[in-house]
């Protein structure tokens, strides 16, 4: 691993942490105060950035936990964690993560599908990283059919570029619109 992916891995942690364990040193802010610092903070981010920050705010609240290159939200609706960072216009700056069993036998086959999913250590979270929630969702779903044996890894690939093809067209799909299993506790 090189060391711009080991940093970015640190900082990643770092952030994790700090979203779980919270600070204990001060008062919490409350969600107004919250809200605030997020809009002084993505003020300086990218403009795809900034506007996916938008549709997080608006959807989800107030972020749970700020730095000045992220956002993140925790257990809001099927998701365990949401970090949204600013990509700069790069892809890839949203992470969403369920809480999801994934056998042992079945991670080979998830990373063939989708450098984008990404299976926790012991095997209880699957995450992916993109550009916006539709594109997470897609490639969450297809990542829960490679895992059932519905879809082979190839096959997944195929239909998650040829339906992103077609979102940026205009077209929707269900795939995109949200979650079609469910996320496990």
């Amino acid at each position: 691993m090189d060391t711009g992916l080991r940093q970015a891995a640190a900082m990643e942690l770092a952030f994790f942490v700090v979203l779980a364990v919270g600070c204990r040193t001060t008062a919490p802010f409350d969600s107004a105060q919250r809200g605030s610092l997020a809009d002084s903070i993505i003020a300086s981010w990218s403009p795809h950035s900034r506007g996916e920050a938008a549709a997080l705010i608006a959807r989800y609240g107030a972020p749970d936990a700020l730095s000045l290159g992220a956002l993140g939200w925790k257990d809001k609706g099927r998701w365990k964690r949401i970090v949204l960072w600013d990509a700069g216009g790069s892809a890839g700056g949203l992470q969403q993560t369920v809480s999801y069993r994934v056998p042992p036998d079945k991670r080979e086959a998830l990373a063939a599908f989708s450098a984008e999913v990404v299976v926790s250590p012991d095997g209880t979270e699957l995450s992916a990283r993109s550009q916006s929630e539709g594109l997470n969702c897609l490639a969450l779903n297809l990542a829960d059919e490679v895992g059932r044996g519905l879809r082979d890894p190839k096959g997944a690939r195929r239909f998650y570029d040829r339906t992103a093809a077609l979102a940026a067209a205009g077209k929707t799909s269900p795939y995109m619109q949200g979650l079609l299993f469910a996320a496990q506790p």
